[in-house]
């Protein structure tokens, strides 16, 4: 497994990029899907947030620290990317496998220089979604517990990764 700080192996640079020497496909500008993302993302976590008020007890609410709250946002990324890593081939134990950030699109990614199946992307998208945010409330309603933070970090896993 690689870390790498900079855009996805095999891929254009931002100079490239922006120098137009490459075909580009009429697809909304960076900016545009994240705008239009926000309601999915909303609509995900607040869907995850009825779920956990209808089917599991009641718990206080009390408001945490910022720097407890930007240590969760910063948990759940990882974790969700150590989960669409774990579909990679050898569960992403090779040197063909990327960890990144990109740091001029704010983005953290994982890739691999080979195709992947259908099912396998689907997975790779799907489970972070469904390990963070489904599987806590599916447990927390069979055990008849909560906690704010694992309806924190449900709800938050729910915005982040629903609309993969």
């Amino acid at each position: 497994m690689l870390f790498r700080l900079g855009p996805p192996p095999n891929s254009l640079s931002d100079a490239e990029l922006a120098s137009g020497q490459w075909k580009k496909l009429p697809w909304p500008p960076v900016w545009a899907l994240h705008l239009l993302s926000l309601p999915i993302s909303v609509a995900a976590g607040l869907l995850v947030f009825v779920a956990w008020a209808r089917f599991t007890p009641r718990i206080n609410v009390s408001f945490a620290p910022g720097y407890q709250v930007a240590a969760m946002f910063f948990i759940i990324i990882v974790l969700g990317m150590f989960l669409q890593l774990s579909t990679h081939p050898r569960m992403g134990f090779t040197k063909n496998s990327v960890v990144g950030v990109w740091p001029s699109r704010l983005m953290p990614y994982t890739a691999q220089p080979f195709k992947m199946t259908k099912a396998r992307l689907v997975t790779s998208l799907l489970l972070p979604f469904v390990v963070l945010a489904l599987l806590p409330l599916v447990i927390a309603s069979i055990a008849r517990t909560s906690s704010g933070w694992l309806v924190f970090g449900s709800c938050l896993s729910a915005g982040l990764f629903g609309l993969n």
